[in-house]
């Protein structure tokens, strides 16, 4: 917060003085932005069938191999994954062969701290061993040669699903259903694990003349992995999320909830419902879902997270509430839970499993949180402000969770981020991690580039896992350092910015506006949730809530039609820690999805990503050239002459001082009638630091070298990255 810059094409600031044409003027900005023209628009809002299965050879043929198996008695194991796109494929694949086609089957799920991802010929040797004829894995196999060929070697027929993408050669095996490989006739590439497994069953299913309501299960749980796996929320996903949801919220939630409740924003309940981890009483024997597959887990899950059955449901939901319990399980080496949640034939039994993953994600959060504490603190930083990437490594980190805090200080640092912990000892020991990207910078390329500083290393754009040995770790960053630096456009990877897709007027938008928002749904990959600028509004609430008080709730008010006045509340997660700060704010404009409440779906919700404590007129704008033609906004823009005045302003000031002398500083620059957003202090006091006039032994603390007398602003990558061009 205060540290973003906010940019929009001058095309998409909406004005209009009745919430009906705000709404009308910001869908069509959000369809245009999509991509999406008048002859896709009823296919986009409103799918009402899933696509059709491919008419591919691979799926022809392990279906038929899979009903020749049933047909000869022939045991099947499913070897799937402990995330959870691969616990849901699994048990999808699983759920299958034993309720619709009584196939004499089971699963395995590796552990992740034992044996790792992926099948392997050791597993393959053990699952043989068990009596098995059939190997079909899920969310894996692409890469497993050696796999594959000791099931040759052993006589057991093999069946790889995946959707990762393919090495130079295939495994030899029975069947390959990927739709990455080149030959196959899949028309969308982009499915998860689940989504392929879920396309084999329906291929079995046209073949025995199943119904798609009696699939409604598995599409539901298909629904809840494409949203956890994080791939594209477009074409074939889409509909699958989009279905499925309105699957899940045609099950028979409760509309019990326990636990203490002091009133107030919905979101305080589900909060203190998920922490409790507990169900009412009333209706627990109520099976009155039973026959559609994984209806009582899933709807013991949603409970459990807060989502009953007056509740709005999202994907956004699924993506904050719902997976994280899934990914739990396998993060903390017990993905078998999970598994056994989905599998629950009843609502007391799958209400135990749940229980039992909410006491494992709160366990996980605990982990997490003091990981990226200690990942944060100057002894476990390998990196430094002027490096291209954050590395981070401990001694005895939990593995489960590194990702998640490498995602976190990828977030915080607006860098390709790494956490690293001991993993081998030795002479050389050995350090294995997560590694996480941000947007426009391809991680999984920048190590292939310097693949030679690693042991192992593997993932996609976005996310990897490394392993490397300590010596190597400083040469790898140099060379990490180097592949950055000749990247086009890198000069802006630490100008951290969101690209806004409206700039609306506060006050006019409705409960009309958020539906209108949802409309839009599913949100994830490939459909972002839409980021809309408020502005007009006067913050006149700020409270903590939540675990440790770790997120804001925010009251606004701002200028309606006919100039009533509107009421707006909002919600910022992971931002408690700002509550003194943001409560002396007074005309702000906030970067936000609104949407209805969760809980009150008659009241609107503004799910607040960014603040800042200027409201944005949009007659004073800046031109800004970045590849197209957008603008910032004059609160966020940063030349010498502001420069100027506040570095007279911080010469006032001790020789040594903190955080709070800036906050007295920044009122009087405003006073004098300077236009001294916090964003913009923030930037002049990393370019003063990155020149070296001020240095910075803490967080909040600063110390000024009055020994420099000048300095050339060019030479800070900072302020050329910030720079901005007026328009004449």
């Amino acid at each position: 917060m205060f540290e973003r810059r906010w940019v929009t094409d001058p095309k998409n600031i909406i004005k209009g003085t009745d919430p009906e044409t705000v709404a009308a003027k910001t869908e069509a900005a959000l369809l245009r932005l999509r991509g999406i023209d008048e002859s896709m628009v009823n296919s986009f809002f409103a799918p009402s069938s899933l696509p059709p299965v491919p008419e591919e050879p691979s799926l022809e043929t392990a279906a038929e191999l899979i009903l020749t198996a049933v047909d000869e008695g022939t045991k099947i194991t499913v070897f799937g994954d402990y995330d959870c796109d691969g616990i849901c494929a699994t048990a999808i694949l699983y759920h299958f062969l034993v309720n619709f086609l009584e196939a004499d089957a089971d699963y395995v799920i590796p552990d992740r701290f034992g044996e790792g991802y992926g099948i392997t010929p050791e597993a393959v040797t053990r699952i043989c061993e068990q009596g098995t004829g059939m190997i079909i894995t899920v969310d894996n196999g692409i890469t497993a040669i050696d796999a594959a060929a000791r099931a040759e070697e052993l006589g057991i027929s093999m069946i790889i699903t995946d959707h990762h993408l393919c090495g130079e050669k295939l495994p030899g095996c029975d069947a390959i259903v990927d739709p990455h490989i080149e030959s196959s006739m899949f028309t969308f590439r982009d499915a998860c694990g689940a989504g392929v497994a879920f396309t084999l069953i329906r291929r079995i299913a046209e073949e025995l003349g199943i119904e798609r309501e009696e699939l409604e299960g598995y599409l539901m749980c298909t629904a809840i992995a494409t949203v956890g796996d994080s791939v594209p929320l477009t074409a074939d996903n889409r509909v699958f999320v989009r279905l499925g949801i309105e699957a899940m919220k045609r099950l028979k939630l409760s509309p019990k909830r326990s636990g203490p409740y002091r009133g107030g924003n919905g979101y305080f309940r589900q909060e203190q419902d998920a922490l409790q981890g507990g169900f009412s009483e009333e209706g627990e024997d109520d099976d009155s879902d039973a026959g559609i597959p994984f209806s009582a887990g899933i709807t013991a899950l949603m409970e459990a997270c807060g989502i009953y059955a007056d509740s709005t449901l999202t994907s956004t939901d699924i993506a904050f509430k719902v997976v994280p319990k899934i990914n739990a399980a396998g993060r903390l080496g017990s993905a078998q839970r999970a598994i056994d949640l989905l599998l629950s034939e009843t609502i007391v039994e799958a209400r135990e499993a749940a229980d039992m993953l909410i006491r494992d994600n709160n366990t996980r959060k605990s982990i997490e949180q003091e990981i990226y504490n200690d990942a944060l603190s100057p002894d476990r930083m390998l990196t430094g402000e002027n490096d291209r990437l954050v590395v981070s490594a401990g001694e005895d980190w939990h593995q489960g969770v590194l990702g998640i805090v490498a995602s976190r200080l990828a977030e915080k640092f607006n860098r390709p981020a790494i956490v690293l912990t001991l993993s081998e000892d030795g002479d050389d020991p050995v350090y294995k991690g997560s590694g996480r990207s941000v947007e426009n910078i391809d991680i999984h390329s920048a190590l292939i580039a310097c693949s030679g500083y690693l042991e192992r290393f593997g993932g996609h754009i976005r996310a990897a896992g490394v392993s490397i040995r300590r010596s190597q770790i400083k040469p790898f960053i140099e060379a990490m350092n180097a592949y950055f630096e000749q990247l086009e456009g890198s000069s802006q990877m630490q100008t951290a910015e969101y690209v806004v897709d409206a700039v609306v007027p506060g006050g006019m938008i409705d409960i009309g506006f958020a539906d209108m928002i949802s409309a839009f749904e599913p949100f994830g990959e490939g459909n972002k949730a839409p980021q809309i600028v408020l502005t007009g509004l006067i913050l006149s609430g700020c409270s903590r809530f939540g675990a440790d008080n770790s997120h804001l709730r925010l009251v606004f008010s701002a200028i309606g039609p006919k100039g009533a006045l509107v009421r707006l509340e909002g919600v910022m997660f992971r931002a408690g820690n700002l509550a003194d700060t943001v409560s002396h704010l007074r005309r702000v404009s906030v970067l936000c999805t609104p949407k209805r409440d969760s809980l009150h779906p008659d009241q609107l919700l503004l799910l607040i990503t960014d603040i800042h404590d200027f409201d944005l007129d949009v007659e004073k704008i800046t031109g800004y050239m970045y590849n197209n033609p957008y603008i910032t906004y004059e609160s966020f823009a940063i030349d010498a002459n502001f420069l100027r005045v506040v570095y007279k302003g911080i010469m006032t000031l001790p020789e040594k001082f903190t955080f709070n002398d800036l906050i007295g500083m920044r009122m009087k620059l405003i006073a004098y009638g300077e236009y001294c957003s916090w964003y913009r202090l923030r930037c002049c006091i990393d370019i003063f630091t990155e020149l070296g006039l001020l240095k910075r032994p803490s967080k909040l603390e600063f110390t000024i070298d009055r020994g420099i007398k000048k300095v050339d602003l060019e030479s800070s990558l900072k302020y050329r990255a910030l720079k901005t061009e007026a328009e004449s």
